[in-house]
């Protein structure tokens, strides 16, 4: 750390035409430097008046002449257009030098010019701080009303020297005295009071002629006692004094008035001069509220809040951002923030901040990790303004982090359950088409037993044992049949012909066997694919919807009309894309029958409506119809009407709805009269399939 040490005296510049004498360097200057000191929080607060000296005071008292550093380093300052100076880094100002002994290390001041109403120069009002540091906005605006306050007091002292000055050598000056501003009293050298002017008199509401303890009067009640004895007590013993204390109008009004009282100089008594300093007053106390407000709202905000300049260093933070990441205040202190940011974090952070800090943006808000002090990470979210200052260029930011690491955690949680959704999905997915290949290939299976199964009973009826038989009988007759070979030749044949009808019983029963256990195989994967069904509950109105939207762009094309009648039925607990394949086969048979049948007003209409056990969702038509003959057949796999149909469609959607637990009807008057196809659903059909 480099700190500079103050050792010289305050540089002698020739004093403005109205600057003020040395006796002005009274109390409450030292008072005003202490004030300066408590609002912006400094530990030392100085006044210095240009060719007449400086008072330097802490937070708590004044400081002695032995005690104030020996040089203002704020005074190069004043040569300065600019009305408020501000060095956050005394180690940056190459004006300043280390020299002496004496240790007052200050790493920053802050302070301003005090003009007169003219323009001129009197001197400064500095704050100084062991640390660096800048002011905060409150600050700022205290510092200048403290000094109006000082170019004020400053004037009023100035005057009442040259009111001294001119009433030595120039009648006219008790005229200049009546007409000041501030209120001006003289007393003896007992303290008996010999003079008062206009000013003096108003603010105590007074008239001439007034008796000496009239102004108690005016005094507020809770001030009047001390104030007595004050007096009294300086009546005894004559010594210059300050009071401050309030006085209270007939109309309740209350000011606040700081008297000070100085021996006269060229006659005997004592003068006094009271200056209202209600304004004042009212400052710091509405700073102080201000501070309270703002301290409080830091302090207990349960959000992470950070003051940090344009390098990333630390300036201030709450207890709750302490709390967030487990650092106790003292490790944080003037620490980069990027030193506790997650490394891959890092380079994404900056460049935004760079943006903000280049006006590319006005706020930056984005979630990033902190390094906690036990290694953990910590997710915020974070928003990041630049603190602007009547037009300056930003000097500081504040964020503002809420700690997200909950939501991340239950983010991340909600992404594993996605994906095992999905990977059911798909897996339900291939589950469905292999529930509608395996239904094919049973219905296949079941042919070809049936095929081998008449195979065994036409084997079964074979003529082989007849001409066994046959042999038999020409043995029998012999030579009457004719040559002798023949029946020998028959036997052989019907042996021959029995040991293959018995071998293709064999086989016969053998294939049977194989195709009851490829059967049996087959049951057993239906079995396994119907548990594999992702069930959701959902409005049936939506279910439609779906279908007709993945439909729309057929119904303006072919100048099909849609209309919806859809009553009030409860949601159901389904496998939305089973009942979806349904739907939309009948939506698109439908279309396609109000198409081939040529006429102008075609019509679906697809309806809602409620059924003893669950719902019934109706596909009606007004196109080709079905004939009488076909109706048995219609769901019946490979029949279909249309050249260009398949016979999967309906035969596949009738098992879909068997296995939802519902099912699949349908009715017409005949060709030309349209159709009915209605799918009924119970309201839970993993009950049912489970059941």
């Amino acid at each position: 750390m480099i700190s500079l040490f103050f050792d010289r005296v305050l540089e002698e510049q020739p004093p403005p035409a109205h600057a003020p004498s040395a006796a002005l360097l009274d109390p409450v200057l030292s008072g005003l430097a202490r004030l300066a000191a408590n609002a912006c929080g400094s530990p030392l607060a100085s006044i210095a008046i240009l060719g007449c000296g400086e008072v330097w005071s802490s937070a708590a008292a004044e400081l002695r002449f032995a005690r104030a550093p020996r040089l203002d380093p704020s005074t190069y300052h004043t040569a300065q257009p600019a009305g408020f100076f501000e060095v956050s880094d005394a180690a940056l100002d190459d004006r300043l030098q280390s020299a002496g002994d004496i240790g007052f290390a200050v790493r920053s001041y802050a302070g301003c010019i005090l003009r007169s109403a003219g323009g001129e120069t009197l001197g400064t009002l500095a704050v100084f701080d062991m640390r660096t540091r800048v002011l905060l906005p409150g600050e700022r605006a205290s510092l200048l009303l403290i000094a109006e306050q000082a170019v004020a007091r400053i004037a009023d002292r100035a005057r009442l020297a040259e009111l001294a000055l001119i009433s030595n050598v120039n009648p006219t000056a008790a005229a200049l005295m009546e007409s000041a501003p501030v209120a001006i009293y003289h007393t003896d050298a007992a303290g008996n009071m010999v003079y008062a002017n206009p000013e003096y008199r108003r603010m105590f509401g007074l008239k001439v002629g007034h008796s000496p303890d009239a102004w108690s009067e005016l005094v507020h009640p809770d001030d009047r006692r001390q104030m007595e004895q004050s007096w009294d007590a300086f009546c005894r013993h004559p010594v210059p004094v300050r009071f401050n204390y309030r006085t209270q109008a007939r109309d309740g009004t209350i000011r606040h008035l700081s008297e000070q009282v100085v021996a006269a100089e060229g006659v005997q008594g004592w003068v006094g001069t009271i200056t209202d300093v209600s304004d004042l007053v009212a400052a710091r106390d509405n700073l102080r509220k201000a501070e309270t407000l703002f301290t409080n709202t830091f302090d207990q905000a349960p959000l992470g809040i950070v003051y940090a300049d344009r390098s990333g260093k630390l300036l201030r933070f709450n207890p709750a951002f302490c709390r967030m990441l487990g650092f106790a205040p003292g490790e944080l202190a003037e620490r980069p923030i990027g030193d506790i940011t997650f490394a891959d974090d890092v380079p994404r952070v900056a460049a935004e901040l760079d943006r903000l800090w280049n006006g590319e943006v006005q706020t930056v808000d984005l979630e990033k990790r902190f390094k906690c002090r036990d290694g953990s990470l910590l997710w915020v979210r974070t928003t990041t303004v630049l603190v602007r200052e009547s037009g300056a260029t930003p000097e500081y930011s504040v964020q503002f982090l809420r700690d997200i690491t909950a939501r991340k955690e239950t983010a991340e949680e909600l992404e594993r359950v996605n994906k095992q959704l999905m990977s059911a999905s798909r897996q339900a997915g291939m589950a469905e088409v292999a529930t509608n290949v395996l239904h094919n290939v049973g219905n296949i299976l079941n042919s070809i037993n049936i095929s081998a199964s008449l195979v065994i009973e036409r084997v079964k009826q074979s003529k082989a044992p007849g001409v066994a038989r046959l042999a038999a009988l020409l043995q029998e007759k012999g030579a009457a049949v004719g040559d002798a070979r023949v029946p020998e030749y028959l036997k052989a044949l019907g042996e021959q012909l029995m040991n293959d009808q018995k071998v293709a019983l064999e086989e016969l029963a053998s294939l049977r066997d194989n195709l009851e256990h490829i059967k049996e195989t087959v049951a057993m994967q239906q079995s396994y694919a119907k548990l594999c069904g992702v069930t959701e509950t959902i409005a049936v109105a939506d279910l439609v919807e779906d279908s007709l939207r993945l439909n729309a762009g057929a119904f303006v094309r072919h100048g099909v009309t849609l209309r919806r009648e859809f009553g009030e039925v409860p949601p159901i607990t389904v496998d939305k894309h089973k009942v979806l394949q349904i739907l939309v086969n009948l939506v698109r048979n439908a279309k396609y029958a109000c198409d081939e049948s040529g006429r102008a007003d075609k019509l679906l209409i697809l309806r809602i409506e409620r059924a003893p056990a669950g719902v019934r969702i109706g596909v009606i038509d007004n196109g080709v119809g079905i004939a009488p003959e076909n109706m048995h057949r219609l769901f019946t796999h490979g029949f279909t009407t249309r050249a260009s149909g398949h016979g999967f469609g309906l035969h596949s959607g009738a098992l879909a709805a068997q296995e939802l637990g519902g099912s699949l009807h349908v009715k017409s008057d005949g060709p030309g009269r349209g159709a009915t196809f209605t799918l009924e659903l119970p309201y839970d059909s993993a009950d049912v399939r489970h059941a």
